[in-house]
């Protein structure tokens, strides 16, 4: 067994750290935000992620699992130090790799009569192309020559709200090293799961963790498009994504439209790697087209919302969802973040009301304090005019068309997530528009100036 340590204590760090423990790892945890070590010390992790809870419960009980924050010695006590740190992008694509450098630079040398076999340091944040060459020169200019260190890239692609699950049946592990020795060794490691191994060289590995999550925003913003399509045109798009989804050469996911793609990866991934292909000279045109056809979707719902709703400057419009998908409470670029702004910029005087099951607490935070953040469904729907589903949580698939009818001003729904069952809900009096598909309005939900039969 190895022992190990993590630099980054958020859903990859703590899910890579209690993951190798439950393997029988020895793994040392540290974060530079000494409040969320405390809390992880205690054993309250300050995430909503199903099943981590346990996973880490269980083996910090165990001893295989410690936290801290000091990150200076860790190639002193660890063979294998991951690197599971932020890097954020702004708007331009330009990723920060400041926390990647700032860990790096406060690792000491250990003593030359521990010399042993190389260390490795295994980056799983997601960072430009050529980044682990760096970080080795970066390492080497500065340690002594006793020290053995070889910088590698083991990108992860754990989705949140399943982050568990995919460590422990990974879809395919990718290992970028510069030494086949160090590149076998990874993956003797890793052999315990589940899932193809790929070991390939370190650009490449970078490039690959880039190139699928760009793929993916490209596949979602196809499927928003077409259901555009669909709606100017009368065609159902479901009807249209369940064909295209039985042709094995495009598959079944990611065919779903709606309000498009958020969350810390697919916005960041897509916009670096348009960033760095510019600057490489090879524009990624296509990428580039996603993401600007992503950032227009919830200008698209709330022109839907104003087709379908007299005058919203003077109602009231309820929120069901906040988290950037169901699982998890992440509001990191948040599809309900650009609704929240479109409909304020649009509608001045608008009332909004909000509710998610577990992203209350962080939406409080990135939300502004003029929307009203309840604690149920319920109470967000309680005398609203309309309602967009934004979030396609289990528990909005539940509530009722007598509910909707009893609790709301108007019972129209927006459904931004194809999630609920809107021949079912027009045939009992509330009006359901979803996203691809032309709305049945049942006689009985019309009000003089309150629906226009378009979208």
């Amino acid at each position: 067994m190895m022992k190990m340590a993590v630099v980054g204590a958020g859903i990859v760090g703590l899910t890579t750290g209690a993951g190798f423990a439950d393997l029988g790892h020895s793994v040392h945890c540290v974060d530079i935000d000494t409040g969320k070590i405390a809390q992880l010390s205690r054993g309250v992790v300050p995430y909503h992620e199903p099943g981590l809870e346990a996973l880490i419960t269980r083996n910090a009980s165990s001893g295989r699992l410690t936290f801290g924050h000091d990150s200076s010695k860790l190639l002193q006590e660890a063979d294998l130090v991951f690197l599971s740190v932020g890097t954020p992008s702004c708007d331009t694509g330009e990723m920060s790799l400041a926390a990647l450098w700032s860990a790096i630079d406060q690792m000491e040398a250990w003593p030359e009569s521990e010399s042993g076999n190389r260390k490795i340091i295994a980056i799983k944040s997601t960072v430009p192309i050529g980044t682990a060459e760096r970080a080795e020169t970066r390492l080497r200019s500065r340690l002594p020559e006793h020290c053995l260190v070889e910088v590698v890239s083991i990108p992860e692609f754990m989705r949140e709200g399943t982050a568990v699950r995919d460590f422990f049946e990974p879809s395919r592990m990718v290992i970028g090293s510069a030494s086949a020795e160090t590149g076998e060794r990874l993956k003797q490691l890793h052999q315990r799961l589940p899932g193809p191994i790929m070991v390939t060289d370190r650009r490449s590995a970078e490039l690959a963790k880039l190139a699928a999550n760009a793929s993916l925003a490209v596949k979602i913003s196809f499927a928003n498009e077409i259901a555009a399509l669909a709606e100017q045109t009368g065609a159902d798009y479901p009807a249209v994504a369940h064909s295209l989804g039985l042709d094995p050469r495009i598959g079944p996911h990611f065919l779903a439209a709606g309000l498009g793609f958020g969350g810390s990866c697919l916005p960041k991934d897509a916009r670096a790697l348009v960033r760095i292909a510019d600057e490489a000279g090879a524009p990624q045109t296509l990428v580039e087209a996603a993401v600007r056809a992503n950032a227009m979707l919830p200008l698209r719902m709330v022109r839907k919302l104003e087709a379908a709703l007299s005058d919203p400057s003077r109602r009231r419009v309820a929120l069901l969802g906040l988290a950037f998908k169901p699982g998890t409470d992440d509001m990191r670029e948040a599809p309900s973040l650009r609704l929240v702004a479109e409909l304020n910029r649009r509608h001045p005087g608008i009332t909004l009301t909000a509710y998610d099951p577990e992203a209350n607490h962080t939406a409080r935070k990135a939300l502004p304090s003029a929307v009203t953040i309840c604690e149920s469904a319920e109470e967000a729907l309680r005398g609203a005019d309309a309602a967009i589903l934004v979030t396609e949580w289990r528990e909005f698939r539940q509530i009722k068309a007598d509910d909707f009818k009893n609790w709301m001003n108007r019972p129209i729904i927006m459904d931004g997530r194809n999630a609920l069952d809107a021949a079912a809900l027009n045939a009992q009096g509330v009006v359901c528009i979803g996203v691809g598909r032309l709305p049945v309005v049942p006689e009985n939900a019309r009000k003089a100036g309150d629906f226009v039969p378009k979208v």
